[in-house]
């Protein structure tokens, strides 16, 4: 018998197996496709891999054009070759994480028969406790292709219309129309609802150059095939992509089992992860969370394997950020509804941004009362790794003073956080740039 039962081998699922199977735990991961979840497969990582292609290949040209050189550079099967190389070596490496640290490892769907009992492929599995970490699906329409598998395309299509204004829709909408696709955005609401109104500005002037033309405020009435039906007209394209938002997936038997309590986002959990019935815990995005991102599932299977061995953790969702890997990137963690005054530094006031050609962008800092950091906002190039910097003045409730009296190296990028807090205390000097 296994002290616990991990149901998933996604970022959420292949953490809480490695960390309790090192603790001693007796540990099981079932996984019914491949280790390393939506973002190793279908997620993150081709993704980013397919941006920064993209991102090369628009910058070759640009220099082609500044040099007044014809610069005819595309995309070919060795790079998505090597995309898919990528996601299978750090899949596999998910799987050989669970398997080092002392855990069993079984491949296939489980089932859950009865209390503390599973099956996979024919075979009793008994167990104490419960992690549910089998993730979420995208959602589909008959002849219309997921946000996961747009990014595991293998060709460019001639024309796209992506469905969805969120980061996803975003991220592939910008990807395919630098790869050369004509790509048309489509969404019921604004872009990036949630985000400030500075950071969706930057985001729509860059979709725009890229040639993505954006249609806010348009109703999907329908979905099928090569078509669009909105309440403003009909849109067309070889590919047309779902990137409307995704649905949990539960593992069969749960809830006819367990006292876990479901909505339509997901299983409810307490702040250490643990469902209503005490043996059951579930972490990444099968919960009902307000932030589904790999890195968020990985910190919630540490707070729930630390809370099985005996500890008191719980998981604070203000201070994990948040990151959309378009281009400007956008970084945001904390809540500006918390902040009574925000203060910002433009890129193009940092030496290092002029240096490297990346002036687009600011940082940008919510503060209380106290002149304590309750939000932070990362605009531009390099976002991904200046708002971890932000991530942990919120957590710590930084003061304004601390970070304008700390010294960041020069020349860097970093310096924004440094500036935007001097600001305040009129103590920067870098303006005039």
């Amino acid at each position: 018998m296994y002290e616990v039962l991990v149901i998933g081998g996604g970022s959420a699922g292949y953490v809480a197996g490695s960390v309790l199977a090192r603790k001693g735990i007796k540990t099981a991961v079932v996984e019914k496709g491949k280790f390393g979840g939506t973002c190793v497969n279908s997620g993150c990582v081709p993704s980013i891999f397919l941006f920064d292609s993209s991102f090369m290949l628009s910058r070759w040209k640009e220099i082609g054009d500044y040099k007044g050189m014809n610069v005819d550079v595309e995309m070919n099967d060795c790079t998505f070759s090597k995309r898919d190389e990528i996601v299978s070596y750090l899949s596999s490496a998910g799987k050989s994480l669970v398997e080092n640290a002392g855990a069993q490892v079984y491949l296939g769907e489980a089932r859950i028969k009865s209390r503390g009992m599973a099956e996979v492929n024919g075979k009793t599995i008994e167990f104490k406790r419960l992690i549910v970490a089998s993730g979420s699906s995208p959602i589909s329409y008959p002849g219309v292709i997921t946000e996961d598998e747009a990014v595991n395309l293998r060709y460019v299509p001639r024309d796209m219309v992506v469905v969805g204004g969120g980061y996803a829709g975003v991220e592939i909408a910008q990807i395919f129309a630098r790869l050369g696709s004509s790509v048309t955005l489509v969404t019921r609401h604004r872009i990036l609802n949630g985000f400030s109104e500075r950071a969706r500005d930057y985001v729509i002037q860059s979709l725009d150059f890229d040639g993505v033309e954006v249609k806010e405020f348009h109703e999907v009435r329908k979905m099928e095939n090569n078509e669009v039906v909105t309440d403003k007209g009909i849109l067309k394209g070889e590919v047309v992509v779902s990137a409307i938002g995704r649905k949990p997936t539960l593992p069969e038997g749960l809830t006819m089992n367990y006292n876990v309590r479901v909505n339509d986002k997901g299983i409810v959990v307490k702040k250490n992860m643990m469902t209503d019935d005490h043996d059951v815990f579930a972490i990444g995005d099968v919960v009902d969370k307000p932030n589904k991102t790999a890195h968020s599932a990985m910190y919630e299977a540490i707070v729930a394997s630390q809370t099985i061995t005996g500890a008191q953790m719980e998981v604070r969702y203000e201070c994990i950020p948040k990151v959309i890997y378009s281009d400007p990137q956008v970084g945001i963690v904390g809540s500006p509804d918390n902040a009574v005054k925000v203060v910002e530094f433009p890129f193009n006031a940092v030496t290092r941004a002029t240096i490297s050609g990346l002036r687009e962008g600011m940082v940008r800092l919510g503060l209380d009362e106290k002149n304590e950091v309750v939000y932070g906002e990362v605009i531009g190039k390099n976002a991904e790794e200046l708002i971890n910097t932000l991530t942990l003045a919120v957590k710590y409730r930084a003061n304004a003073f601390d970070l304008a009296t700390t010294v960041f190296v020069h020349p860097s990028l970093s310096e924004a956080i440094s500036n935007a807090s001097k600001s305040i205390f009129d103590l920067d000097v870098d303006r005039f740039k």
